[in-house]
């Protein structure tokens, strides 16, 4: 039996996807294009250098031997089982991955019954075969979730444009289509879901439902128009270090409803800009949730990979289901990516001294004012997004099926030298 070092990097990228296609329950069989085949195809087209889909799939059928036609493959692109299954497994990939190695929210107790998401829309440009909607082409959009824990990528709706009638679709407008049940994304019972959105997100009598009937919790900034009634000073403690920087953290009402919240406001240690945040969740201290709302910053971050990394700027095709497969192959393969970079346990040390120098460079200006960090925000290894010339070793991998012994050392080489 061959060890894991012996093995191809290939399999070992794709295993985990592969495990959850076996268990699938919308899996079937197909000899023209079996399930696990098509699975890899998505997720090939996600990390290919390609302009097109025909342009890919001559490429896979020159690297891979296989003759897959075009009217075949394509139309797959609009079968709505192959598009429950590519979710499915995303799913089943992204429940299984463990916490990554530069989040420290498990260091926490506050966050302990708590799923913690960053949330937000990203847009992208629509299919060449698309037709125009009063002589203009609507942008193709949709809504992910970031687990903060494992870094794992969720998609959690297509934007609903109306038929093209409308550009795009409000956050909160999509979040209501959703539903409380779909936001806790199969969460545990008694397992609390926390999401930081950003403004675009608040209906804090929406948010009151969902914490209810859910246990569903929103936290993001507060807008410049609204108003507060106070209701009452939280307890917190001044002295704790992780509340380093919290100016306040009182209970308030607003002014059109009666929604108990929390107003936190927060003064930057680095730049001395305040900022000032809302939630319904009333038990982790305020600090905590002051980081987690920078935290956010994280999704912004994993769209700048999928536009700028992978070349994800335009839908692969017209119809809903095509461009609900592409976003959710989109997530796997970001998914895969963070499971393997850890499985091979290579780390960029270069890239790790560059966010100490970060770290160290803004606590001196900290100091400079008179104030401090708290000490969560102090992680000497956090990155926030999957490097380019990782992508560029994985595509190279895969495109000559190295061993995982070969691999490794030749992403050694790479860091060593970028």
């Amino acid at each position: 039996m061959q060890t894991i070092q012996e093995q191809g990097l290939t399999n070992q990228f794709f295993a985990p996807a592969g495990t959850a296609v076996v268990n699938a329950k919308f899996g079937r069989q197909c000899h023209k294009l079996p399930d696990d085949d098509w699975i890899r195809m998505g997720i090939r087209r996600v990390l290919g250098d390609v302009r097109s889909g025909r342009e890919f799939l001559q490429e896979w059928n020159l690297e891979e031997g296989k003759e897959i036609g075009v009217v075949n493959f394509f139309d797959t692109a609009s079968s709505a089982r192959r598009l429950r299954l590519v979710g499915e497994v995303n799913e089943a990939v992204a429940s299984a991955m463990p916490q990554h190695a530069h989040s420290n929210f498990s260091d926490y107790d506050d966050f302990g019954k708590f799923e913690i998401y960053a949330g937000d829309g990203h847009y992208i440009g629509t299919s060449s075969h698309e037709k125009p909607i009063q002589g203009k082409k609507r942008p193709c959009g949709h809504f992910y979730a970031l687990n903060l824990r494992t870094h794992a990528m969720t998609h959690l709706s297509a934007s609903d444009l109306q038929e093209g009638k409308k550009k795009s679709e409000h956050d909160m407008h999509a979040l209501k289509r959703l539903g409380g049940k779909a936001l806790r994304q199969g969460a545990a019972k008694g397992t609390k879901v926390l999401y930081a959105w950003d403004p675009a997100g608040i209906d804090t009598k929406q948010w009151g439902k969902w914490k209810s009937q859910y246990g569903v919790y929103f936290l993001s900034r507060a807008k410049e128009n609204m108003g507060f009634i106070e209701e009452g000073k939280s307890e917190w403690d001044c002295g704790d270090p992780v509340n380093s920087g919290v100016v306040s953290d009182k209970r308030v009402t607003t002014l059109t409803g009666r929604v108990l919240l929390r107003w936190i406001v927060y003064q930057d240690p680095k730049s001395a800009e305040t900022y000032e945040f809302i939630t319904n969740e009333m038990t982790i201290r305020p600090g905590l949730l002051a980081w987690t709302y920078k935290c956010r910053w994280h999704v912004e971050k994993t769209y700048d990979t999928f536009k700028n990394k992978l070349g994800q700027t335009k839908a692969w095709g017209k119809s809903q289901e095509s461009k609900k497969m592409q976003a959710r192959f989109i997530c796997l393969a970001h998914n895969l990516m963070i499971l393997l970079e850890a499985d091979i346990g290579v780390d960029d040390e270069k890239e790790n001294l560059r966010a100490t120098k970060r770290y160290e460079s803004a606590d001196i200006q900290a100091k400079r004012r008179g104030a401090k960090f708290a000490p969560q925000y102090y992680n000497p290894r956090k990155r926030t997004q999957i490097a380019a010339k990782f992508i560029r070793w994985l595509r190279h991998c895969l495109a000559f099926n190295l061993s995982v012994t070969e691999a490794i050392r030749s992403l050694q080489r790479v860091y060593a030298i970028f």
